[in-house]
């Protein structure tokens, strides 16, 4: 089901928003949210540029999404130092989702974001994506079988986020995530 804009987000899971998709109630004025290693300290303002540290915010946040979706059991006690709000609660649920139906994933998708603007005055930067699932299937945690036919081609989709600065880190608080074959 898509609702607004057409926005798909991580109704039943990271892997099926991706690949099957849910709906999310966002308006049109709401903002939008690629890997980094969850070692990695949160994005600061003093060490990085706006749109490196908005960009260090949507890496950490995929990463340990990406990571968390190839195991039944997944730990999202890093997420919450990448992500907030709107895109932390859709992250954190779609992976128990997933988990909670004994599917994982297989393989890692591609990202490819960049920072569209940047809001000075409100610390928050804008990040438009097109994220490739194709090698990024899911299957069933017992048998390793495909739960999914193999793509014949691209599996693309756009994906918009905001990210805010909130006096000492950057996290990503709006994720929205578009139809297969929006870019």
């Amino acid at each position: 089901m898509v609702l607004g804009r057409s926005f798909v987000t991580l109704g039943a899971g990271v892997l099926m928003m991706i690949t099957l998709g849910g709906c999310a109630l966002m308006s049109e004025n709401e903002p939008s949210a690629s890997p980094a290693p969850s070692g990695n300290p949160s994005p600061s303002k003093s060490t990085l540029s706006t749109e490196d540290a908005a960009l260090e915010a949507y890496e950490g946040m995929w990463s340990i999404v990406v990571e968390n979706s190839h195991t039944t059991e997944p730990d999202v006690t890093d997420l919450d130092r990448f992500a907030k709000g709107e895109a932390l609660e859709l992250a954190k649920h779609g992976l128990g989702a997933e988990s909670g139906e004994n599917v994982i994933a297989r393989g890692e998708p591609e990202f490819s974001p960049e920072v569209t603007s940047v809001d000075e005055k409100n610390d928050s930067a804008e990040i438009k994506d097109c994220l490739d699932s194709t090698n990024w299937l899911r299957e069933d945690a017992d048998t390793g079988e495909l739960i999914e036919e193999e793509p014949t081609s691209p599996i693309r989709r756009t994906v918009e986020a905001t990210a805010d600065y909130d006096g000492l880190t950057w996290r990503i608080s709006q994720l929205r995530i578009f139809e297969q074959g929006s870019c």
